[in-house]
C-alpha cells in the first residue's frame, strides 16, 4: 500500500472558460499522496496510482488551468517535507486539525468520512456501543462515552497509523488503560489486527470499510460510533506551506466550483458510494 517511491503521475489538462482569478495559477503543481489509504489513494502493483484524491487533483487542476505532479510519500513525514519545499500541496485524506495549523495551512475542507474503531469478528469490543451513530469529541456527552470506551478497551492494544490523528486520539484518552501500538502503513494495522497481535484499531471509516470488503480482511468489522469534532478536526483538506496563501486561495475557488457544478458529489459517489461533500458547500 503506501511506498516508499517516487511516483510521478503528469495531469496536464486545459479547461475553456475559467476564469482570470484560477487561471493565474503556477503552471506546474506538485501534490503529495500517500498511496495507501483506498478509497482516496492506492498504489497499484504496476506502479500506478487511483482513487478519489487522484480523480479529484485532477478535476481542481483543470479548473485551475495547471499542470499537476502527484508524488506518493510517506504519509508520517509528509508536512516537514511540505516545508521543506519537496513539493507544494498534500493531498492525503489529511484531517484539519489545529495542531496541524500551527504549521501549515489547510485549504477548505473537501470531504471527511470521520474515524472509527475496528476489531475482528468475534471479539467482545464488538459490544462497544455507539455503532452506526456519531460522537463528537466537544459534545456534553462525549465524556461520559468515552469512559464507557475506556473500560471495554482496559488491557486491549490498539493500532494506529503513527501521525494520524487517530494516533493522536488513542494517545488522549486510552493510553493509561490500553497498549497504543504506531504503525507506519495502515496495511500492517489491518494484518496486525488479522493475527491477533492487536485488539482493536483507530483508523478512517471509509479506509476500513473499504478493507473489510478487501479477499483475505472480511472478517473486520467495524464498531463503535463514527468519531469527529475535537483531535479529528474539521474535515478533510489540502495542505500549503503558509507562505504560499495565493496557492490555497485558488484550491479553495477551485473546491467551491467543483461541489458547485456537481464534480464534487460524482467522484464522491463512485469511490465512497455516498456523498462527502461538506454542508458548508452544498
Amino acid at each position: 500500500m503506501k511506498r516508499h517511491l517516487s511516483l510521478a503521475l503528469g495531469l496536464a489538462i486545459t479547461l475553456l472558460g475559467v476564469g482570470p482569478t484560477l487561471a493565474q495559477a503556477p503552471s506546474t503543481i506538485r501534490i503529495a499522496t500517500d498511496g495507501e489509504s483506498p478509497p482516496y489513494s492506492l498504489s497499484k502493483p504496476d506502479g500506478s496510482i487511483e482513487g478519489f484524491e487522484v480523480e479529484y487533483a485532477k478535476a481542481l487542476c483543470e479548473k485551475m488551468q495547471v499542470k499537476c505532479i502527484i508524488e506518493v510519500q510517506d504519509f508520517s513525514g509528509m508536512i516537514p517535507a511540505l516545508n521543506a519545499g519537496k513539493f507544494d500541496v498534500i493531498m492525503a485524506s489529511m484531517s484539519i486539525t489545529k495542531k496541524r495549523e500551527e504549521t501549515i495551512n489547510f485549504s477548505i475542507p473537501y470531504g471527511g468520512t470521520g474515524n472509527v474503531f475496528a476489531t475482528m469478528k468475534g471479539s467482545p469490543l464488538e459490544a462497544m456501543p455507539g455503532r452506526n451513530g456519531t460522537l463528537t469529541l466537544t459534545s456534553e456527552s462525549a465524556a461520559a462515552k468515552i469512559e464507557e470506551m475506556r473500560k471495554l478497551l482496559k488491557g486491549k492494544a490498539i493500532g494506529v497509523q503513527t501521525a494520524s490523528v487517530s494516533a493522536e486520539f488513542a494517545k488522549t484518552y486510552f493510553k493509561d488503560v490500553a497498549e497504543i501500538r504506531e504503525y507506519q502503513k495502515n496495511e500492517e494495522i489491518n494484518l496486525d489486527l488479522i493475527a491477533g497481535r492487536v485488539d482493536a484499531e483507530i483508523n478512517g471509516r471509509s479506509f476500513l470499510h473499504n478493507s473489510s470488503k478487501a479477499p483475505g480482511f472480511q472478517n473486520i468489522v467495524l464498531i463503535g460510533p463514527v468519531l469527529d469534532g475535537g483531535v479529528f478536526g474539521g474535515g478533510v483538506g489540502l495542505g500549503f506551506r503558509k507562505s504560499d496563501a495565493d496557492l490555497k486561495a485558488k484550491f479553495d475557488a477551485a473546491i467551491r466550483a467543483s461541489a458547485a457544478d456537481g464534480t464534487l458529489k460524482t467522484l464522491s459517489m463512485k469511490w465512497f458510494g455516498f456523498d462527502i461533500t461538506p454542508s458548508s458547500l452544498r
